[in-house]
Formats: structure tokens, sequence, C-alpha cells
């Protein structure tokens, strides 16, 4: 059978659902729809070298008015024709309307929609959120109505039952799989030096993800043990109006207390995890937050708002600490149980790496598609 994933942009895929691909590539032909404008060439060469047929469609910079939507349907709906393949999966909420769209006039299998996130946009009251709210609703419906080929797959409870309620999706057209998959020999289990917390914040870095919060604890414990390490890694992107503030992103940079690590290329995250012993993301909410499945995997006890996608990835006082969204004190009290007991560090990191296994390993979440298709 011949399988297509669609996406945005090539890099994100590379990030996410690659490994997936590869497996699923063993057994079936799968190919690829993105946006390559932004992809190195090591991205492309990765692609080409699994095997994994790539068909290019760019989406203009910050083109965002109907008119250039309708263009970018039009043109994967002929590639799609051109193509014939059994199944499709469209990755992100946007993309997925995007599919909904196009499913009516695709002779196929199965539509798939790959809900990877809400994002922040979906809650905000401004008309053109809403009105694009709107539309998805309407597109969504209406398949459900008229069509019966198609099936969600959501990476938190949460997310499925707020959509599932909000479109009338019939159970029978959803499943909840937890992640992309890790693979294990990517993102290897070590034993680490715990006589030094270590905490690391990986994100991008903007406004949801709770990154003001972390600076204020962070300086809260240091002013009390200044042994204890702090690390930020994440892109900056001025252009992304959920972007922190320049001035946040410049006191980051100049801090003393807050290592910055800036952007981290994925085949370099491994080291980046192995070089710190606790992650930490206090974020608003998250679909299943990829970096967050990738540092359980090698062993790091978490710190994670208790918030949809994230509390998903911990089990709380096991295999590491839930605190409130925003709540500054919270996220102090939980850094500073490491601090005080840093033996929690092994003992939360071991559970923490086996629940990753259990739930989050590339084979795992394989299977899960394959039972989808098959």
């Amino acid at each position: 059978m011949k399988i297509i994933f669609v996406v945005n942009e090539l890099d994100f895929f590379i990030r996410t659902h690659f490994n997936l691909a590869r497996n699923i590539n063993q057994i079936h032909e799968v190919e690829v729809i993105a946006d390559t404008s932004k992809s190195s060439t090591k991205d492309l060469d990765l692609v080409e070298k699994m095997g994994i047929k790539l068909h290019v469609v760019n989406r203009k910079k910050n083109a965002k008015n109907i008119l250039s939507y309708l263009s970018f349907i039009f043109s994967l709906l002929l590639l799609l024709r051109k193509i014939k393949p059994d199944y499709v999966f469209y990755i992100t909420l946007e993309m997925s309307f995007f599919g909904s769209l196009i499913s009516y006039f695709l002779k196929i299998k199965k539509s798939i929609f790959i809900v990877t996130g809400l994002g922040p946009f979906f809650f905000k009251k401004e008309f053109k959120y809403r009105f694009f709210n709107r539309l998805q609703w309407y597109g969504f419906r209406l398949l459900g109505i008229l069509r019966n080929n198609f099936h969600f797959i959501f990476l938190n409870s949460a997310d499925k039952e707020l959509l599932s309620s909000i479109y009338k999706i019939n159970s029978s057209n959803f499943s909840i799989i937890h992640g992309e998959g890790i693979d294990e020999l990517e993102f290897r289990n070590i034993q680490r030096d715990t006589s030094i917390p270590k905490f690391l914040l990986a994100s991008r870095l903007i406004k949801s993800k709770g990154i003001e919060c972390f600076i204020t604890a962070a300086k809260r414990i240091k002013t009390k043990f200044p042994h204890v390490e702090f690390s930020i890694a994440g892109i900056f992107d001025l252009d992304n109006p959920e972007s922190i503030s320049l001035q946040l992103f410049e006191e980051i940079n100049a801090d003393a207390d807050i290592k910055f690590l800036g952007e981290i290329s994925h085949s370099n995250m491994e080291e980046c995890f192995h070089k710190n012993n606790i992650f930490v993301l206090p974020s608003e909410r998250e679909g299943l937050p990829k970096a967050v499945t990738e540092a359980a995997t090698t062993g790091m006890p978490l710190i994670l708002s208790d918030v949809p996608g994230c509390k998903d990835c911990v089990i709380n006082n096991k295999s590491g600490k839930l605190v409130n969204y925003m709540d500054e004190n919270g996220l102090y009290d939980a850094m500073k149980c490491f601090v005080d007991d840093t033996d929690l560090i092994t003992l939360m990191g071991k559970e923490s790496a086996k629940f990753a296994k259990e739930r989050f390993s590339i084979d795992t979440i394989t299977k899960k598609y394959l039972e989808i298709i098959c």
C-alpha cells in the first residue's frame, strides 16, 4: 500500500514523524509531501537515504490570506490525485482541516488526521482565530456527516474529549496514540552524575512554555543554592506572535545564573539531555511534547505543568513532579525537592525511563499506527 504523510515543513517531519515513517516504510511504500524551503541538505539527504520519496509543495512565507490558503489546498489536491495513495496522514490540526476539504475529491481508503496539539491560537478570542476555528468546525462536522473513511489520532485524552465533542466525532473514528515514538538507540538511557542538580528547559522561546516562570524560580534556587545549574535551549523567533519579548531574550543571553544554549539540532539533543539531569517544562498546554518524551527516555525525571499533554508524560511523585501552570512557588518547591534530596534524581529518573519505554517507544507507536492502516 502507498502511504502519504502531509506536513507543513520537512524539518518538523524529521524531528517528529521520521522514525515512524521509516518503520512503516519497511512494510508499505511511504512518501512525504512537505515544504522544503527551510530544509538543510542533510535533511534532504536523510529522507532520500531511507528510501522515502519526497514531494515538494512550498508555501509562501507569511502568506496567511484566504487566497493563499486556497491556492495551497488546490496544489495539494492536484498532487495527491497524481500520486494516488491508499492512505493519507495529515500532520497538525491546520493540515488536517485542509485534508478534510481535499478528502471529498480523492478516491482513497482513508484520510487520517493527526492532531499534534491545539496550539496557543485555538483558544484566542480575536476575530481571525475565531473565524478559522469556525471554518474548521464546519469542515470536520460536514465530513462526519457525509463521509466515514477518515480517522483522527489525538496525542492526549483532553484534546480527544474536547475536539470529539466539538466536531461530533464518532468513537470509531478516533484513537489516542501517545506521540510519534522515541528510538531508544537515538536517545540512550545513561547513568548520570547527580551530585549537582542540573535543570534543563528545552523548547521554542514562546510565552506559553512558561519560560519566565522557570527563570524566576531558578533565580530563587540560585540565591540559596548557588551550586545548582540551570540551562535553557531553544530557538528565538521574533516573527512568531507568541514569541517572548526581545528584552527577555537579551536578559536570558546575559544572565550569569542561567546558561542559554541557543537552538540545538535534533541530532545533538541526546548529548544535551545527558549533560543535564532534570527536565523542566512549565507549559500552558501541549499535544504531547516531543522533547519531554525524549528526555524521559534518557532517564531524566520531569517537572511539568499539570495540563493536557504534559501530565500524560509523567507519574506524579514517581517519575517526576506536576505543578500548576504559572505557579512560581509550586515550581520552586518541585525544584527544591531534587536539590534537597539528590537521590530522587536517580530514583525518579529510572521510573521516568521505564514509563517512557512502555508508552512512547517507537515499536509501541508503530504497532498502533499499523493497526489503523491494516
